[in-house]
């Protein structure tokens, strides 16, 4: 008898073949997934070695800004701040940053793959990316190498700049590079210049209250601060206070007492505010535009110091009886377009919007000069004290145009509407267009920025003077006839808006009150006494302006 020897059946046999090709293809699915993700990994680890690590502890120089007389009005986008070492910070204010911030910050290495998962399920299901999971390492990485951007990624290349500190510092260096760099709002950069400005203190000497206070205003600096909105700023103290109590920090008296602390606020120092934030704009703007890197430079402003505090005293004598009544203010030197006092808010050091840039309000009856002028340059004789049977001479088309010219932003009214004023304006763009009255014609671009140099004193940035005729002279002339004047001022129906110009070649003047939310103005005759006697102040011989 003849034995065949047979093969033992494998445990693969009794697997339907559907099954193992379905394994297969698995198999090899995920075997790509993970080289994709490999090279994924390679590739952002060769974009974060791209970066400077010394730039985690080389806080950017300071960029200085000067008034027009080449005086210092403030240091922005770096600062004279003296850095803290470790042994200055307070183990509260690490137990109140990590509670608040990272409280796996020992454990894990630069990034929290926990908090990512659940983030990332977070995100999924809010179909945006809402959550963001960042440890302190990748917010230092974020704000050292300044990567602003919300996408996919930025949050890779934050990660993988993460993992790189992590294993280039330790621990407790990437906590004081992050308490030295991280903006605390109100224009304060690092722990120690935020402890001294807001509460005259070194950070060693911070209270608990006082050090949850400034560890909850991280996460949104312009929305938390406490000069911004005192009552968000608490809200989020009291947060903090109650994470420091979860997590066992604190006892239950020792929140209680900082609860019950008081905010007591240095005042601000800068009487400059309203100036040094227009400035940092177009400065921004600048920066932007030119790639010019951030630290180390001169910026010579066209502000002058002496009339932008004479400005503000006069405003602020002026605003008393008016509790809550708002103001914007600008003024230009017309022949070269230099901004030389600028007001945004009644009080700036308590709010950030800027009105002088951004609020546009109906201009009413301190319009009808530009009506005048309007018919006469298209050779039509204007009707002293008529600005609509004026404005009747001329089709609605070409009413736009020229306001077009001036700088005025349509949507634009009708004739009738047109010669009342009847459309919008910010006091910037108002002022704006009344250099072309002052300048026999010449419209001037307006600017705040005279020029920028680097370290080195080389000219990075020099402000030519722009101009272009927009209108005859015999066309200004007769807006100035027409009213027998050169400063014009109104209440507009219904009585919520107060405008003054002034268009002189000394001067042109844009000012404004109102309310944010429109309300009828009380006792216009005392804005309007108060309003001319300002004019005839700064168009008084002193300081250059």
């Amino acid at each position: 008898m003849t034995w065949v020897e047979h093969d033992e059946p494998s445990w693969l046999d009794h697997i339907p073949p559907g099954i193992r090709a379905a394994s297969r293809l698995a198999l090899r699915l995920l075997l790509i997934i993970l080289f994709l993700l490999a090279l994924l990994a390679l590739f952002y680890w060769q974009q974060a070695s791209r970066f400077d690590l010394n730039d985690v502890t080389r806080m950017p120089e300071r960029t200085l800004i000067l008034d027009s007389e080449g005086r210092e009005l403030a240091a922005v986008h770096g600062t004279r701040r003296r850095l803290i070492e470790k042994h200055e910070i307070p183990a509260h204010l690490v137990k109140a940053l990590l509670a608040r911030e990272d409280r796996h910050f020992f454990q894990h290495s630069g990034v929290h793959l926990r908090g990512i998962l659940r983030a990332a399920l977070r995100n999924l299901s809010d179909r945006e990316l809402s959550q963001g999971a960042s440890t302190l390492t990748m917010q230092l990485a974020r704000n050292t190498f300044e990567l602003r951007s919300h996408s996919l990624h930025r949050k890779l290349l934050e990660t993988a700049l993460a993992f790189r500190l992590e294993a280039n510092f330790s621990k407790d260096e990437i906590l004081t590079a992050y308490l030295n760099r991280i903006y605390f709002g109100s224009g304060t950069f690092g722990i120690e210049q935020a402890a001294k400005s807001y509460f005259g203190k070194t950070t060693k000497n911070l209270t608990l209250a006082e050090t949850a206070l400034l560890v909850g205003i991280i996460r949104a600096p312009h929305d938390f601060s406490p000069r911004n909105n005192p009552d968000l700023a608490l809200r989020e103290r009291n947060h903090v206070l109650n994470q420091l109590l979860e997590t066992n920090n604190i006892t239950s008296e020792q929140a209680e007492d900082a609860r019950k602390a008081p905010l007591h606020l240095l005042p601000p120092r800068n009487s400059q505010t309203d100036a040094i934030r227009c400035i940092r704009r177009h400065l921004n703007e600048l920066l932007d535009s030119g790639d010019f890197k951030r630290g180390g430079l001169t910026a010579t402003s066209t502000i002058n110091r002496d009339r932008q505090k004479q400005v503000r005293n006069s405003l602020d004598t002026l605003l008393a009886p008016f509790p809550n009544l708002q103001t914007a203010l600008v003024a230009i030197h017309p022949a070269t377009g230099k901004i030389q006092a600028i007001i945004t808010a009644r009080d700036p050091n308590s709010s950030q919007f800027n009105r002088a840039f951004d609020t546009k309000r109906q201009l009413g009856p301190v319009f009808q000069p530009f009506i005048y002028a309007f018919a006469t340059e298209r050779g039509r004789l204007a009707i002293t004290n008529q600005p609509i049977q004026t404005a009747r001479l001329l089709p609605e088309t070409e009413l736009a145009r020229l306001a077009k010219r001036l700088g005025l932003h349509p949507p634009f009214p009708n004739r009738e509407e047109f010669a009342r004023g009847n459309f919008t304006a910010t006091p910037l763009q108002a002022a704006t267009a009344l250099t072309a009255l002052a300048n026999d014609g010449t419209w001037v671009a307006t600017h705040l920025i005279s020029r920028l140099t680097d370290p080195k004193d080389q000219i990075l940035f020099q402000q030519k003077t722009l101009s272009r005729p927009v209108l005859s002279p015999e066309a200004t002339q007769a807006a100035f006839q027409s009213s027998g004047s050169s400063t014009w001022t109104s209440l507009n129906a219904p009585k919520t808006d107060f405008w003054a110009l002034h268009a002189s070649p000394e001067l042109v003047l844009a000012l404004w009150f109102g309310y944010d939310n429109p309300k009828i103005i009380p006792d216009s005759q005392a804005l309007e006494k108060g309003s001319k006697r300002l004019i005839q102040q700064l168009l008084t011989p002193g300081p250059a302006f």
